[in-house]
């Protein structure tokens, strides 16, 4: 019997998800899987996935299903290359690949998250498109929501993203600096994108009270004011900094804000990566041993959520983040937030925020010279002493940076037709 729009929900997946032990993964994710229930009341959402072990338990919390990604790993691969044994191949281990196959034609929605997995930072991003085709051969509508989008350092990067992107209904970008560069470089049409803000801007905090207690359990005193900071075990080896000098800045600038302020500060550990090169546990608990564990300094540790981590953050007086997603934590909170940042997404993003060059207002600051130049403390502790009159400009800013993260929802509507439960293209 044919599925029909009266006889079962709209159904959503959410593509390109990788470890939401990465909050800022799971920010994404969780934003707009409640904004697409909004959206599309009654709809149901899952989530494709090479890591079902690592994120069931983060989707079950959301009531977000969970598909293993068959197109990666070693069935795909060893599908792909049989050559004239394909169809042996596929009787055996392709019997998942197939069976994906047609569940995937089934979904009404195919979402592309969106953070800055659409880059050479991380290799091509054809590596993620064999599921996005099959979507699009089978009919079914794809969107990417919330991107940042290049720079493209290799042809074949460039093109594969290009050719993807043109299959989709709407691609909706998060800062100024990624509208122009699909428009000026990759020669996207205007009619296919839209300017936006990044999901995580809508995500909801725990709440106040319960961020409060988990502050006090990690020996926080509440009675202090609080610096958030977050670290990145992953941004040295993106920006090519050498560990030792990262480390070494960190502790440099942890000891002056100890010194010239008073107050705690938290470390947080946004991403709890398998690589040990991206765990940023493991950064952190080298800056704790460093600074002797000092009782000012402590770390925000737990099974905690993209919204956990979120409300605790939006207890702080200030947020110094290595992590964009712990910044947009802040900056959705209200909370002056100065950004250590290695890619266009910390400038533009910021520079988004505020209607200002971020760099020239001394908001942001490139990871080398962070490293290089101990001024940045310096601008650190200036935006400490006038974090009142950040938090009343960032105040004034923040709801149409709402209503901008909002229309990557809204939007859907222009570039697809709602008809009976299912968006189909316009």
């Amino acid at each position: 019997m044919t599925d029909t729009p009266s006889a079962r929900p709209m159904r959503i997946l959410i593509c390109m998800v990788t470890r939401m032990t990465n909050r800022g993964v799971d920010a994404l994710v969780a934003s707009k899987a409640a904004e697409l229930r909004r959206t599309f009341p009654g709809c149901e959402v899952d989530v494709l996935t090479r890591d079902v072990t690592v994120n069931r338990p983060f989707l079950d919390l959301r009531g977000i299903g969970c598909v293993q990604d068959e197109f990666f790993g070693w069935r795909f691969n060893l599908l792909r290359k049989a050559g004239p044994l394909r169809g042996l191949v596929r009787r055996t281990a392709g019997k998942r690949i197939a069976a994906l196959e047609a569940r995937l034609a089934g979904y009404d929605l195919a979402v592309v998250t969106g953070g800055d997995n659409m880059s050479s930072d991380y290799g091509s991003p054809s590596q993620w498109f064999t599921p996005l085709r099959r979507l699009a051969d089978a009919g079914v509508p794809l969107v990417m929501l919330g991107q940042s989008i290049g720079p493209f350092r290799q042809a074949e990067h460039r093109e594969s993203f290009v050719e993807m992107a043109k299959r989709c209904a709407l691609v909706s970008v998060r800062e100024t600096a990624s509208l122009r560069y699909v428009l000026d470089d990759l020669k996207l049409p205007e009619s296919l994108v839209k300017h936006t803000a990044d999901t995580a801007f809508l995500l909801e905090p725990a709440p106040h009270d319960l961020a409060r207690k988990m502050i006090a359990s990690f020996g926080v005193d509440l009675q202090q004011p609080i610096i958030a900071l977050s670290v990145s075990n992953g941004i040295a080896g993106f920006a090519s900094a050498a560990g030792e000098r990262h480390l070494a800045a960190l502790e440099r600038m942890t000891r002056r804000l100890l010194a010239e302020t008073d107050a705690s500060i938290l470390v947080i550990p946004h991403v709890e990566d398998e690589d040990p090169t991206n765990n940023d546990l493991i950064i952190a608990d080298a800056l704790m041993r460093r600074m002797d564990f000092h009782p000012r300094l402590r770390l925000a540790r737990g099974f905690l959520t993209s919204n956990d981590f979120k409300a605790i953050v939006g207890c702080s007086q200030m947020v110094v983040a290595e992590r964009m997603h712990v910044a947009i934590g802040g900056l959705s909170s209200g909370v002056p937030t100065f950004v250590i940042g290695y890619s266009v997404k910390g400038h533009g993003i910021m520079s988004d925020v505020f209607g200002v060059d971020s760099l020239q207002e001394g908001l942001v600051r490139p990871l080398q010279d962070f490293l290089d130049d101990p001024a940045t403390d310096d601008l650190i502790l200036d935006m400490w002493r006038g974090r009142e009159r950040l938090a009343e400009r960032l105040q004034a800013r923040l709801p149409e940076i709402r209503a901008r993260a909002k229309e990557n929802f809204s939007a859907l509507e222009v570039h697809g037709v709602a008809a009976g439960g299912r968006l189909r293209r316009a």
